[in-house]
């Protein structure tokens, strides 16, 4: 048995899924009442379409999502190639627009700001974690920590200490002067969430962080996701096709053909249907 509220469903079964209230911290969440204060949605989307042409054919991408995130959830998008979860989080990220909708991004109307403010709202809010890393090949660890530093303005006395610190957060301390080059594959992702971090961002947007890593070393970038994410209150959404991880989020949206087709909130990494 399921309710509805605010395009997503909320199992009532103990156990089996669970609201977004039980996301807060057993010792947060009360006002001093000790009445329950709703979690704060920090990203709504609401009738959301993106449609593209080819010719004269349109093609629907995403084709009526809604749903809210709240503040502090780790949320993964999951389906096949072609689904338009990549879409989502490009439209989430201001990189696209949308064809019809809104989003509402940390009380900020996506469609209602200029190109100048868009770029500023990617600079404030959000932090991307691409499938291919994106490093500066001629740049060592810490360097490519440093210069995202350096665009937002950080003291330029404190860089290279504060750097070295997301450095250690994720546990390439001895990397740190090697180039990208001489990294594997999953140090490389490892850089690429220090960097990331480093920007002290709202939300991180996650893409197929996986993709380019075996099955060991994807579990455990994901893991180290969740963790940090969780210790530092951000929200994470993350799109990925690989069932395997779904454990590791507290909520998953499966997307098909640009629609929702389900959004579970996990409680012990309840198993998601692998017929995508």
């Amino acid at each position: 048995m399921t309710t509805k509220k605010k395009g997503y469903e909320t199992s009532i079964w103990k156990g089996i899924l669970r609201s977004p209230e039980k996301i807060l911290d057993s010792t947060k969440g009360f006002n001093q009442l000790g009445e329950k204060i709703p979690p704060k949605s920090i990203i709504s989307i609401s009738n959301v379409k993106k449609i593209y042409k080819l010719g004269d054919v349109k093609v629907n991408a995403l084709d009526g999502v809604s749903f809210d995130i709240f503040e502090g959830e780790i949320v993964f998008v999951l389906g096949p190639s072609g689904s338009g979860k990549t879409t989502l989080l490009n439209l989430i990220g201001g990189i696209d627009s949308i064809s019809e909708g809104e989003i509402i991004v940390c009380d900020d109307t996506l469609r209602a700001l200029s190109a100048k403010q868009l770029t500023k709202y990617r600079k404030k809010r959000l932090a991307f974690v691409f499938q291919f890393y994106s490093l500066i090949p001629t740049l060592t660890v810490v360097e490519n920590v440093e210069l995202t530093m350096e665009l937002m303005k950080f003291p330029q006395k404190t860089i290279r200490k504060e750097a070295k610190k997301f450095i250690e957060m994720v546990g390439l301390t001895d990397r740190q002067n090697n180039f990208p080059s001489q990294l594997s594959g999953g140090e490389r992702q490892r850089v690429a969430i220090a960097r990331a971090l480093a920007k002290d961002p709202d939300i991180l947007l996650v893409d197929e962080p996986t993709g380019q890593l075996d099955q060991d070393s994807g579990v455990k970038i994901v893991d180290l996701i969740r963790t940090i994410a969780k210790a530092q209150n951000k929200t994470v959404l993350l799109v990925t096709h690989d069932i395997e991880i779904h454990k590791f989020a507290d909520r998953v949206i499966k997307l098909r053909s640009g629609k929702i087709i389900s959004d579970q909130y996990l409680e012990g990494g309840v198993p998601v249907e692998s017929n995508l």
